[in-house]
């Protein structure tokens, strides 16, 4: 029923293979998992998600469930198969191909990727169902240059959860890290009352910003600090007191032509610089307004409430358009003046010698006619 597979990724629980399917006459993947790796209520789970997400109507952007088998060994997981691979992949080869001095282009819209991903999550949502481990590692790229979201083995039929374990430490939300020191065992002693329970809709919102932040500029937006104390990520702090400027200092700054900040020197300021642009986000104005719409709307810390997915979409739309009206608070000379606005606020912290050639600030004059 199955020939020509060939492992194609291997994880900590399964190995994903591709192979052809004689009953569908396509290539599909193929995600086995030994079932001493996991559990039936785990497998159960992951089962019952993928059948909802993959019945009647699918999504597009939804890597569907085509068939599943079970033996004494192994739990296999037959999968639509994705030619392009995982945008983490991808942008690896892009960055590969390019330099900071000649990046290499993407010749895929960020805008569709958007969307697409924003469509999954809220069909996902409107079914239920938090995905859990959003991040570049499960977006999955088809020939066509779309997106197909998958991986749904972390996923659950809730908007509650009180679990802390679940997800990938570099993009999970600041509240799902609440349990890590919350249910040590000391602390279960001393306070034997259940860990408080988070959004997990609200939490998917934030894997999305840092999973969008990820695919602009190649990095994280922290480092996971190995101590699982009492800091579980770098420069949280910092960012907290201010998100906007956070990204601004730490990863606009460092990426403008020929720029570097204080606390790196030249040669790892060029290590971070892009390799590759996306061929709608051409200029630093345009990646920063976007980090701007990210950090009101998604990457909230304090009021995990207040993030929204509904209105970071309908920003990046408005956003997008550089040719609406000069008064539009979404023009792009807008975009620009609030560039030039964050730059001078931290000025300061920029070395006399930044070598700022060739990126003065533009203006836009509106025709008078």
């Amino acid at each position: 029923m199955y020939t020509k597979l060939r492992s194609i990724q291997s994880g900590t629980f399964s190995t994903v293979y591709k192979a052809w399917s004689t009953k569908h006459n396509r290539y599909v993947a193929l995600k086995i998992t030994p079932k001493y790796k996991t559990s039936e209520a785990s497998m159960k789970n992951e089962y019952d998600v993928m059948k909802m997400l993959s019945s009647c109507n699918p999504h597009p952007n939804i890597c569907s469930m085509l068939d599943f088998y079970t033996d004494d060994s192994y739990y296999v997981m037959v999968l639509e198969y994705c030619e392009c691979g995982d945008l983490y992949d991808f942008l690896d080869i892009a960055k590969s191909q390019g330099t900071p001095s000649s990046p290499s282009l993407i010749q895929i819209d960020m805008q569709k990727i958007i969307k697409q991903l924003c469509s999954a999550i809220s069909f996902a949502h409107s079914l239920g169902i938090a995905h859990r481990d959003i991040k570049p590692e499960n977006v999955l790229l088809t020939i066509n240059g779309d997106i197909k979201l998958a991986d749904w083995g972390h996923a659950i039929q809730s908007s509650k959860s009180n679990d802390f374990q679940i997800g990938t430490d570099n993009y999970r939300a600041p509240e799902t890290f609440s349990g890590r020191v919350n249910n040590s065992l000391i602390k279960r002693k001393l306070d034997p009352s259940p860990a408080p329970f988070y959004n997990t809709y609200q939490a998917d919102y934030w894997s999305l910003g840092a999973t969008i932040f990820y695919l602009v500029f190649g990095d994280c937006l922290f480092r996971v600090s190995k101590s699982k104390r009492n800091q579980h990520l770098k420069n949280f702090d910092e960012f907290e007191k201010d998100p906007f400027a956070f990204i601004y200092k730490k990863y606009v700054v460092p990426r403008l032509a020929c720029g570097y900040n204080a606390e790196e020197d030249l040669h790892s300021s060029l290590q971070h610089s892009r390799q590759y642009v996306w061929q709608d986000l051409p200029d630093i104005y345009d990646v920063f307004h976007l980090c701007k719409i990210m950090s009101d709307t998604l990457l909230r810390v304090s009021k995990a409430e207040e993030r929204s997915m509904d209105s970071f979409i309908e920003q990046v739309d408005f956003a997008w358009n550089k040719d609406l009206s000069m008064d539009s608070c979404f023009s792009y000379q807008s975009k620009i003046d609030l560039f030039w606005e964050q730059w001078s606020i931290n000025t300061e912290s920029i070395p006399s010698n930044f070598p700022f050639k060739n990126f003065e600030k533009p203006c836009l004059v509106q025709d008078s006619k």
